[in-house]
């Protein structure tokens, strides 16, 4: 088993860790079974915090806060993902929203689909920088992890649309389709309060690749993907319920 031998290396870990436990919901195709970290749904004001998994219908359970009174805001918070159907729902559904996205800790997997529906996207603080990170990846079966690349081209054609001029093929095509396993992606760190060498964007094939047999795109950052739309990062308050807390 690897063991880390720096700080750096450790937060490496933890990135791949949330990877991981993201198999099991990360792109559901079929029905995902009801489980302890389902979808959480909390209104302040204006804004409206989402964190959990996504499940299948979880796009009507959220249409209908956003029915309930005007949204400008929605944070994401600490996602893995979840079903493929239920989030590109959603993410369809929110391009014809004035709204906000907001990334608060990781937005893995089907949450980033969700996060590039935003009119304006932007990092957000809450969690730490380094691990405050949009994961893409392809699609899998929930259970087994068999990766689906069919159905990846849904996913690429949404995120070409919204990335616009900034799309780049390359990279989008390798964290679509150039996965070892379920558990591979591209991290896309957080700009702002990164150093330049926690902000690389990295490819891992699969959660257990060591930090060093990732590949490194260090001229891509957010905002040069068109991931984010300002690189600055929001300063907000999030619910006590939705704050980090070490196991």
């Amino acid at each position: 088993m690897f063991k880390p031998s720096n700080a750096r290396q450790w937060l490496h870990r933890l990135f791949v860790c949330f990877a991981w436990r993201a198999m099991w919901f990360s792109v559901c195709v079929g029905g995902c079974a009801t489980h302890a970290n389902a979808l959480q749904i909390q209104r302040i004001d204006t804004d409206v915090f989402v964190s959990g998994d996504i499940l299948a219908n979880d796009d009507l359970k959220l249409r209908a806060e956003f029915d309930a009174a005007p949204v400008k805001r929605l944070i994401l918070v600490n996602s893995r993902g979840g079903h493929l159907n239920a989030s590109l729902n959603i993410a369809r559904w929110l391009t014809t929203q004035p709204i906000t996205t907001l990334v608060v800790g990781p937005c893995l997997s089907a949450c980033s689909l969700i996060f590039m529906a935003g009119k304006e996207r932007m990092y957000a603080t809450g969690y730490e920088p380094r691990l405050t990170v949009i994961g893409i990846h392809g699609p899998s079966l929930p259970l087994t992890g068999q990766l689906l690349p069919e159905r990846a081209a849904e996913m690429l054609a949404f995120y070409k649309e919204r990335m616009g001029d900034k799309y780049d093929a390359r990279l989008l095509h390798t964290a679509l389709y150039d996965m070892k396993d379920a558990t591979g992606f591209v991290l896309v760190r957080e700009i702002t309060r990164n150093q330049a060498k926690d902000r690389i964007t990295l490819h891992c094939p699969t959660a257990q690749t060591p930090r060093w047999q990732c590949t490194e795109y260090p001229r891509a950052n957010a905002y040069s993907l068109g991931l984010v739309t300002a690189s600055e990062t929001v300063s907000l308050q999030l619910p006590d319920s939705m704050r980090p807390r070490m196991p």
